[in-house]
């Protein structure tokens, strides 16, 4: 049985997107092992009562008289010379108290503000917070398959899922005795869900084949590596701690930190960064879904029957017809220009088109999404558009029909 051949991507295309993967392994293991495989002190705060001990490089000392700023997570630690009693703050860090227990050598260690008990690791706030960042993400993904659908859907797909996400990590958390049961913790979590997902759905309209790249970049390789969840934000290198100043997942740790542990001591900062990556989520999703300007009034242009018609046959690899698939054509900023179906035979056609890019999105049940750009030139007859779609029980393009049939009806 013969075969169509399914049209192939051009060389620049490959190159332009199979470069992520090695990146991605690259930057993932640089950055990881820099965050968290040696975390070192960077300008660490410790408050010390008396005189200065012996201290390592990476560590600023800042005379106190109690222990009152590590309660309120101002200071990493404080030392009483005196005595040798080391302050610290489990909650703010279980890293960074352990840091300071093994370099200091105290008489004794008092935790101030301990972690909730549940939270034996001292990493529970950052497994918490993990799906709410990744669900964004996914959701995102998710949403790339419904791209023709309005803004409206997509909004509240982001808010249910977001919603979801949100309430069902925080009732676990706090039903394990990870993180106290602070009810601010639900708004915030859906605030993170929300900036995120609005962020990355809104990229896909402006990076288009990059949205990948672009977004697991800005989501998993900076994102996680300086969230100061794990390891302190004061024992990260300096690049990564920059980072961590203004990204949304590590300003967020930084907000359930103030809100369940220090009774909002230093909530303000870390929260407006947070409502701004939210603002920016809503006002790059706004752009990029911004209605489309009205056309100024012109004479249409004459066009030749036949001259300006697209059409073309929707098969899959194996050759079999799609009927019933849907066609549609978008411009170059997402809007819709033409939406047909193929008929029985797999064919679609739509007479007087206008000239230029049409980006053909073709969509059928149980078949892959296939995008193909397609150029409509004037004055002269377009040959056939045929586009080549994967079925999901036959990818390889070696069953019949009869056998594909034979398959869904198994499903």
């Amino acid at each position: 049985m013969s075969h169509a051949i399914a049209p192939q991507p051009t060389r620049g295309r490959v190159l332009s997107l199979i470069w992520f993967p090695f990146f991605f392994a690259a930057v993932m293991s640089v950055l990881y092992l820099l965050a968290f495989a040696h975390p070192q002190p960077h300008d660490m705060r410790l408050g010390v009562i008396g005189s200065a001990p012996p201290l390592p490089a990476g560590l600023a000392v800042q005379p106190v008289t109690d222990a009152t700023a590590v309660a309120h997570n101002d200071l990493a630690g404080a030392y009483d010379s005196a005595t040798g009693t080391l302050y610290i703050s489990s909650a703010a860090s279980g890293t960074r108290a352990d840091y300071l227990t093994a370099v200091l050598h105290p008489r004794q260690t008092v935790d101030v503000v301990r972690l909730a008990s549940g939270d034996v690791s001292g990493v529970g706030v950052f497994f918490y917070a993990l799906p709410l960042l990744l669900i964004g993400l996914i959701t995102s993904i998710v949403l790339l398959q419904f791209g023709m659908w309005p803004l409206h859907r997509k909004l509240a797909t982001i808010a249910a899922a977001g919603a979801f996400a949100s309430a069902l990590a925080w009732s676990v958390a706090v039903s394990l005795d990870v993180i106290p049961a602070d009810g601010w913790l639900l708004l915030y979590g859906f605030a993170l869900t929300q900036a995120i997902g609005w962020l990355t759905t809104g990229i896909t309209r402006l990076v288009k084949q990059f949205f990948m790249p672009v977004a697991m970049t800005f989501v998993l390789l900076l994102g996680i590596p300086t969230a100061g969840a794990t390891v302190n934000a004061d024992m990260l290198p300096t690049p990564l701690r920059a980072l961590h100043d203004v990204l949304p997942f590590g300003q967020f740790i930084e907000v359930v930190r103030a809100s369940a542990y220090f009774d909002n001591h230093g909530l303000a900062r870390p929260l407006s960064i947070l409502l701004a990556w939210v603002a920016a989520g809503a006002a790059l999703l706004a752009w990029t879904h911004r209605p489309a300007p009205k056309a100024q009034a012109t004479p249409a242009p004459v066009i030749e029957t036949g001259h300006q018609r697209l059409h073309g046959t929707v098969r899959t690899t194996a050759g079999i017809p799609v009927a019933g698939a849907t066609v549609v054509s978008l411009d170059d900023d997402g809007r819709e220009l033409i939406r047909t179906r193929t008929d029985s035979s797999g064919a679609y056609a739509v007479d007087d088109v206008r000239t230029g890019l049409h980006h053909l999105v073709v969509t059928a049940a149980h078949h892959e999404p296939e995008i193909v750009t397609v150029a409509v030139r004037g004055g002269r007859i377009e040959p056939a558009r045929d586009i080549t779609v994967i079925d999901w029980n036959d990818p390889a393009g070696n069953l019949t029909a009869e056998q594909i049939s034979d398959r869904r009806a198994l499903v």
